[in-house]
C-alpha cells in the first residue's frame, strides 16, 4: 500500500494527522524566536584595557602589540585587530564561525592572564567580553527627573545599570550623561612649593591610611578574637585632617595643602534627547541572544523601575525590536498577499473551485508543517526564513497542480471513478513529482556547506525551503488526492461547471485565451521542429546578447533597506573640547529638528571609558558626537530615507567646526565587523607615512562619482606636548625617566589616590588628587613644574627636559601585526562595484613606498568572498542536477536536453536586473541557485511525457507534439503560480522586503524566460539528439 492509497482509504486517520500537524505548527508559531536576521554575527571576543592619560602610540606599543603576538596562537583565529586611543586599548579577536564563543572567550582570557605581568602594572585589569565593541545598543533608556545631575548619574551607575545587567541576554549596559560623584583633593600648587612636598606624596599618604587590614587571631584560654586594623575613611573630615608630613615647625595636614570636596568628576560625555540633557543607559545584547526577547525582558525590568522610582521619567529613545517586529509583520502580510494571488492564478487555470480548494487546503497545511520543522531545528522567524516562506508559496503548489492535472485527466478523459482516479492518477506521477522536487531541493545542499557569512545567512533560507518542499510532497500525496476523491465524487453526479457568476466571464475569457495560446504554440513548435538550425541559431544569438549586457550590471553585498532609522556620526576639529563639540552638535540638532518626518532623536556626546563605540571616524573622545534619528514608517512619509539623508548631508556640510561626518541608514553594512561599505586599507610599518599617503589618496577618492562621506579613520593632528628627557642631566640629579614621568602625570592629570572610599551609602567613590582648576598647566607652567629629587631637592622641569608642541595620532589601528589606516566611505546612486573599479584604477596609479600596500577591503572583500562561494555552490548545484537526471532517465543525453533550460534562464535574469536597475548581490546569486533547481522541473515533466509517448509507439515528432499539448497548461500554471507568489516580494510592497527582492526578481525573470523559451528550444534539442542517436546507432 502506497502513501496515496493509505491517505485516501484511511481518510479519518489522514484528517486526524492533518489536525495534529496544524496544532504542532501553531504551537511552533507562538514559541518561535523573532529576529531581524539570522545569527550571522562573527564570533568576536574583545579585550578592553584602561590606561589613563597614556597616548595612543604608547598604548599600541605597550599593550596592543604584546597581546596581538600571543593571541595569534589560539586555534580558530581568523583575524586580530586593535585600536589604541588615548587612555584606552581595544583588541578584537575574530574566530571561525564554528568556534564556540564561550570557548573562545576562555582561550582569550587565558592568554591575557598568561602575559599580564608583561603589560604595564598600573593599567586597569583588562576586560574580556563576548561581544564586539562596535555593536549598536538594542535599547536606549533616557532617565530624567527632579534630581541633580550627580544624583541621577549615581542612581544609574549603582542601581539602574545593575538591574538591567541582570536581564537575560544583556551583555553590558553603558551609562552616559550626568555627573559622576567624586571626592576631589584640589591642591594648592603654591602651598606644595612652600613646603617642598611633591603631589605624589599626598596620594601615597591617602592610600596608606585608607585601609582595613586583618591582624590574625588572638587566643586566650577561654576566648579567641579576630584582630582587624580599621583605618578606612568614614567621612571627609578624616581626610582633611590626614597628616601629610611632620616638620620642626609642626604637623602639615592635608587641609593645609588642599581643599577637600564632595564633587563630581570631569564631564567627558553627555546625552541629549530632543535637545534636553538626560542620563541614558545603552543596553547591548549578548552575541547569541534574541533581540526581541531581550528587549521584552528589559521592558519588564524598566516597568518595575518605573514603579520603584515614581519621581523619575523613563523614556525609551531607541528600540531595535520595534523595527524587527515591523519587518516580520510586514513580511507576513506579503506572504498572505502572495498566497491570495497564487490561489487566484490556480483558480483561473483549473476553472474549478473544488480543485482549487484542494490546493488551497494544502498551502496552510504545508506552512504549519514547515513551522513545526523550523522549531524542531531551532530556526527563528526572521527576514531570511520569512523570505523562504514567501518564495515557497508558488513552488509548493507545483506538486499539487501536477497531481490535480493528472487525476483530473484520469477522471474526465479515462472515465475512472473519483476514488480510482485520485489513487491511480497520483501514483502514476509520484516518481516524477519526487524527482522534480528533488532537483529543486538538491541545489540548496551546497549552500548549506559553503562556509563563511554566506552559509550563516542562507542556511536558514535553504532549510526553510527544504521543509516547505518536503511538506509540499507529503501534502500532494495525502491531502490533495483525499480532497479530490471527495470533490470529484460530487462532480460525477453533476458535471456542469458551477462558478460564482461574478467570475464566470473572467474564467471563460481566460480559458479561451489559454486554448488559443496553446494552438498557436503547437503550430509554432511544429515549425520550429522543421527549422531546427534557425531555432538554435536564434537561441545562440539571444544568449550572446544577454551575456553582453552583464557588464552593465553592478554588484553589491546586499541592497539597502529603508529601516526608518538613520545615524549621524560627527567628529569635530582636532583638540576640540566637549563644550565645543556640544556647540557644534546643537547646530546639527537644529537642522535635524526641521525634518518633518522625524519622530525622535537623541545625541550622544563624548565617550565613556569602557563603553561601546558607535562613531565611524576618529578616536573615542570628546570630539565625537553620535546622533540617532527615528522617522515615521516608510508608508506614512512622502520621502525615502535616502532623500532625507541627502538633505541632511547638504545642510550639515555648512556647519563650521566639523572635521568629518557620516549620515547613513542604520544597518548600512551587512557584516557588523565591516565599518563602512567602502574601505581602502593602507598598511605598513610607520603610521606617519601611512597618514601622509592616505591624505592624498582620500582627496582623489572624493572625486570618484558615487563616493560619499569619505573620511580617514584616524589622523595625526591631535595636539600634544612632547617632553624629551635629558638622561645625562637627570642621572646627575638622581632621577630616572620613569620617576620624572610619574611626577609629571601626577601634576597634570591628577592621580587616583586610593582604591575605594565609601561615603553615605555609596561604595567605591573615587578620590582624585589634582591641582586647583585655576592652577592647571599651560606650557610655561610645565617648564616651571617642580620635580622632587631626593639628591638635590626641588628643581624645575626645564632643567631635565625639553618641551615641544607637536601633533600625534588620535588613534592607531593595527590588524594582523601591521599598522593600518582605513579610508572609509559610502556609495550613493551608483553600484559599489563600479565605485570600487574607479578607485582601483586610482590605487594602481598611486605610488607607494616599498613595504606599504593599499587595497580595497570593506564590503568589497565580503562581496568577493560571498559571490565566490555562491558561484561555487551554483557549479555544484548544476552538477548535482545532472547526476540526479542521469539516475532518473538512465541516460547521459536526456539530462543535457533538459538542462538546456538553464542557460535560457539567464535571458530573464539579466533582463530583470537591467530593467529594474537592480545590482547583482548575495540575494540575487542565491536566486540564481534556486532558479537552477526550479527551471528544470517543467522540462523534466515535458520530456517525461514525450518519452512515455514514444514508448507507446509514436514517432519522435508526434510524441513531442503530444507531450507539449498535454504539458502546456500545467507548465504555464506552475510558472504563473510561482510568479504570483513572488510578486509582492519583488515589488517591495512592505518594509523589510527590500534586501531580498533581488532574489525574487531573479527567480521571476529567469523562470519566465526559461519557461517561454524551453517550450520551443527543449523539444527542438531533444529531437536533434534523437536524430543524432539514431544515426549513430544505424
Amino acid at each position: 500500500m502506497t502513501l496515496v492509497d493509505f491517505a485516501v482509504k484511511k481518510k479519518y486517520t489522514t484528517i486526524a494527522a492533518v489536525f495534529a500537524v496544524v496544532l504542532l505548527g501553531l504551537a511552533a508559531l507562538i514559541t518561535l524566536n523573532i529576529q531581524l536576521n539570522p545569527d550571522t554575527e562573527p564570533v568576536v571576543v574583545s579585550i578592553q584595557t584602561q590606561y589613563s592619560g597614556v597616548s595612543a602610540s604608547d598604548i599600541a606599543e605597550q599593550i596592543n602589540e604584546p597581546l596581538e603576538e600571543e593571541l595569534g596562537s589560539i586555534e580558530g583565529v581568523e583575524s586580530i585587530s586593535s585600536d589604541a586611543m588615548e587612555g584606552v586599548s581595544l583588541v578584537s579577536v575574530e574566530f571561525d564561525y564554528d568556534k564556540d564563543i564561550n570557548t573562545a572567550a576562555v582561550d582569550v582570557q587565558n592568554i591575557v592572564s598568561k602575559i599580564r605581568n608583561e603589560l604595564p602594572q598600573d593599567i586597569e585589569e583588562p576586560q574580556v567580553q563576548k561581544f564586539s565593541k562596535s555593536d549598536r545598543p538594542i535599547l536606549t533608556l533616557a532617565v530624567t527627573g527632579p534630581r541633580s545631575d550627580t544624583e541621577l548619574r549615581t542612581l544609574a551607575d549603582n542601581q539602574l545599570k545593575n538591574r538591567l545587567q541582570l536581564v537575560s541576554g544583556v551583555a553590558s549596559v553603558d551609562v552616559y550623561g550626568g555627573k559622576e560623584r567624586e571626592i576631589q583633593i584640589n591642591v594648592d600648587r603654591d602651598a606644595l612649593a612652600a613646603y617642598n612636598i611633591p603631589i605624589s606624596l599626598l596620594t601615597k599618604r591617602l592610600d596608606q591610611e585608607n585601609i582595613n587590614f586583618p591582624g590574625g587571631r588572638l587566643t586566650t584560654n577561654e576566648q579567641e578574637y579576630l584582630l582587624r586594623t580599621v583605618g578606612e575613611y568614614e567621612n571627609l573630615e578624616e581626610i582633611k585632617n590626614l597628616i601629610i608630613s611632620s616638620t620642626s615647625q609642626g604637623k602639615i595636614y592635608l587641609k593645609d595643602l588642599a581643599d577637600v570636596k564632595d564633587s563630581f568628576a570631569e564631564v567627558r560625555s553627555k546625552f541629549r534627547v530632543e535637545g534636553q540633557e538626560t542620563v541614558a543607559l545603552n543596553i547591548l545584547k549578548q552575541q547569541d541572544a534574541n533581540t526581541v526577547q531581550v528587549v521584552d525582558n528589559a521592558k519588564e525590568t524598566i516597568a518595575e523601575l518605573e514603579n520603584e522610582y515614581q519621581d523619575l521619567n523613563f523614556k525609551i529613545t531607541e528600540d531595535q525590536s520595534e523595527f524587527v517586529k515591523l519587518a516580520i509583520n510586514n513580511m507576513a502580510s506579503t506572504l498572505f498577499i502572495g498566497i491570495i494571488l497564487t490561489i487566484i492564478v490556480i483558480f483561473l487555470f483549473l476553472e474549478n473551485w473544488r480543485s482549487t480548494l484542494a490546493v488551497s487546503i494544502s498551502i496552510p497545511t504545508t506552512f504549519v508543517l514547515t513551522l513545526a520543522l523550523m522549531k524542531a531545528f531551532d530556526l527563528s522567524l526572521n527576514t531570511v526564513t520569512m523570505t523562504g516562506l514567501i518564495l515557497s508559496i508558488g513552488m509548493l503548489v507545483d506538486n499539487s497542480i501536477v497531481v490535480i492535472e493528472n487525476v483530473t485527466r484520469h477522471f474526465e478523459n479515462l472515465g475512472k471513478s473519483a476514488f480510482k482516479a485520485a489513487v491511480e492518477g497520483t501514483n502514476e506521477i509520484m516518481l516524477a513529482v519526487i524527482a522534480g522536487t528533488t532537483t529543486s531541493m538538491i541545489v540548496l545542499v551546497p549552500v548549506m556547506f559553503i562556509g563563511g557569512f554566506v552559509q550563516q545567512m542562507f542556511r536558514p533560507l535553504s532549510m526553510t525551503l527544504l521543509f516547505a518542499w518536503t511538506g509540499s510532497v507529503i501534502s500532494s500525496f495525502t491531502i490533495v488526492p483525499l480532497v479530490l476523491s471527495l470533490v470529484l465524487k460530487a462532480e460525477e453526479n453533476k458535471r456542469s461547471l458551477k462558478i460564482f457568476i461574478v467570475f464566470k466571464k473572467i474564467v471563460a475569457l481566460f480559458t479561451k485565451l489559454l486554448d488559443s495560446s496553446r494552438e498557436y504554440y503547437l503550430k509554432l513548435l511544429e515549425k520550429s521542429l522543421n527549422n531546427r538550425a534557425i531555432v538554435i541559431t536564434t537561441a545562440v544569438v539571444i544568449l550572446i546578447v544577454t551575456l553582453s549586457l552583464i557588464p552593465l550590471i553592478g554588484s553589491e553585498m546586499t541592497p539597502v533597506m529603508d529601516s526608518g532609522q538613520s545615524y549621524i556620526s560627527i567628529e569635530t576639529e582636532a583638540g576640540s573640547s566637549l563644550a565645543k563639540t556640544e556647540e557644534v552638535a546643537k547646530k546639527v540638532e537644529k537642522i535635524v529638528r526641521d525634518v518633518p518626518e522625524l519622530l525622535i532623536y537623541s545625541t550622544q556626546l563624548g565617550f565613556e571609558p569602557g563603553a561601546s563605540t558607535q562613531a565611524t571616524t576618529g578616536a573615542n573622545g570628546v570630539q565625537q558626537a553620535f546622533m540617532s534619528l527615528s522617522y515615521e514608517d516608510r508608508n506614512s512619509r512622502k520621502r525615502s530615507i535616502w532623500e532625507i539623508q541627502d538633505e541632511l548631508r547638504s545642510e550639515i556640510a555648512k556647519v563650521p567646526g566639523i572635521k568629518a561626518y557620516v549620515v547613513e541608514e542604520a544597518g548600512a553594512t551587512s557584516v557588523s565587523t565591516t565599518q563602512a561599505p567602502l574601505v581602502i586599507r593602507l598598511s605598513g610599518k610607520d603610521p606617519e607615512i601611512l597618514y601622509d599617503f592616505a591624505e592624498g589618496l582620500a582627496e582623489k577618492v572624493k572625486k570618484v562619482p558615487g563616493a560619499v562621506n569619505i573620511n580617514l579613520r584616524w589622523s595625526l593632528d591631535s595636539p600634544e606636548y612632547h617632553l624629551k628627557i635629558n638622561r645625562e642631566r637627570a642621572a646627575e640629579l638622581g632621577l630616572s625617566t620613569k620617576e620624572i614621568s610619574q611626577q609629571i602625570s601626577a601634576s597634570v592629570e591628577g592621580l587616583d589616590a586610593t582604591e575605594e572610599f565609601n561615603l553615605a551609602g555609596q561604595d567605591d567613590l573615587n578620590i582624585l588628587v589634582k591641582y586647583k582648576d585655576e592652577q592647571m598647566f599651560n606650557k610655561n607652567d610645565l617648564e616651571n613644574l617642580v620635580i622632587i629629587s631626593s639628591g638635590v631637592g626641588n628643581i624645575p622641569l626645564r632643567e631635565v627636559a625639553e618641551i615641544k608642541v607637536s601633533e600625534g595620532p588620535n588613534l592607531i589601528s593595527r590588524e594582523d601585526m601591521q599598522y593600518n589606516l582605513d579610508i572609509l566611505g559610502f556609495s550613493k546612486d551608483r553600484a559599489l562595484s563600479k565605485v570600487n573599479q574607479d578607485i582601483q584604477s586610482i590605487i594602481g596609479q598611486y605610488p607607494l613606498p616599498s613595504g606599504y600596500t593599499a587595497e580595497i577591503t570593506g564590503q568589497q572583500d565580503d562581496m568577493n568572498d560571498a559571490l565566490t562561494r555562491l558561484a561555487a555552490a551554483l557549479v555544484f548545484a548544476i552538477a548535482f542536477i545532472y547526476l540526479l537526471l542521469v539516475s532518473q532517465f538512465k541516460s547521459l543525453i536526456h539530462p543535457i536536453t533538459i538542462m538546456i533550460s538553464l542557460p535560457l534562464e539567464l535571458v530573464g535574469v539579466v533582463a530583470a536586473l537591467v530593467l529594474t536597475n537592480t545590482y547583482l548581490s548575495m540575494p540575487a546569486m542565491m536566486g540564481l541557485i534556486l532558479l537552477s533547481g526550479i527551471a528544470v522541473n517543467d522540462a523534466i515533466h515535458l520530456i517525461d511525457f514525450v518519452i512515455e509517448a514514444e514508448k507507446e509507439g509514436k514517432e519522435t515528432k508526434a510524441a513531442i507534439l503530444e507531450g507539449a499539448r498535454l504539458r502546456f497548461r500545467p507548465i504555464l500554471m506552475t510558472t504563473f503560480s510561482t510568479l504570483a507568489g513572488m510578486t509582492p516580494l519583488a515589488l517591495e510592497l512592505a518594509v523589510g522586503t527590500e534586501q531580498y527582492s533581488p532574489l525574487a526578481k531573479v527567480v521571476m525573470g529567469g523562470l519566465f524566460s526559461s519557461t517561454m523559451l524551453l517550450l520551443i528550444f527543449v523539444p527542438v534539442v531533444y529531437s536533434l539528439f534523437e536524430d543524432l542517436k539514431r544515426k549513430i546507432y544505424s
